[in-house]
């Protein structure tokens, strides 16, 4: 499908724009960067490497990498705030680490690109801030919620999928914010973000 978009835009001129994942790398650096070498684990992953390879043939484009992305509709944060409403106490995941990207600010930031003609090429866009893992998001949603957050308890990702099948994750999903604050888009934080999506 990807392909026969990038065919029809490079037949009528047309600029595309890509959201693209922290999937791609195997998550061994701890802060990714745009020029990092791809390194997929798994078949997702591989399918987003070669979606990037893709779009980076065309000569107007903007591939934007995100990573644990937050909006409408069943997602991560959702989940935790329910089990905190219903007075249940979770297992959640310790040893990966990230930063959240709320939808509005992903939105906010392509427009930018697109809107100031920034140069064709990766960006990385995620909410900024302090890198944490699945389970210090989880505490701070409990928190937030008015639970205790040592109603979280922190597993390994061994552990909580102990006896499953799970596709490959990289451990390290953090992405280096430099080259989008030098075109001129600044962030938000991600906790400021997550008190304002809990709020509504």
């Amino acid at each position: 499908g990807l392909g026969r978009l990038v065919d029809v835009a490079r037949a009528h001129r047309i600029p595309l724009v890509h959201v693209s994942s922290d999937y791609v790398f195997d998550g061994s650096a701890e802060v990714h960067t745009e020029d990092e070498a791809l390194s997929p684990l798994g078949v997702y992953g591989q399918t987003k490497a070669a979606g990037d390879a893709l779009v980076a043939t065309l000569p107007r484009h903007w591939i934007v990498r995100a990573s644990w992305v937050i909006g409408d509709g069943n997602n991560f944060v959702r989940t935790m705030a329910s089990l905190a409403d219903r007075g249940i106490s979770p297992s959640v995941v310790s040893d990966q680490f990230g930063r959240l990207t709320f939808t509005a600010d992903l939105a906010a930031g392509i427009a930018h690109l697109v809107d100031t003609g920034a140069p064709s090429g990766v960006y990385n866009l995620t909410n900024a801030g302090p890198t944490m893992s699945w389970a210090g998001i989880a505490k701070r949603v409990f928190e937030l919620r008015g639970r205790p957050a040592t109603d979280v308890t922190e597993v390994t990702t061994a552990e909580y999928f102990a006896g499953k099948t799970m596709a490959p994750r990289p451990v390290h999903s953090t992405l280096d914010l430099t080259k989008l604050t030098s075109v001129g888009f600044t962030p938000a934080d991600a906790d400021t973000r997550l008190v304002e999506y809990l709020a509504e």
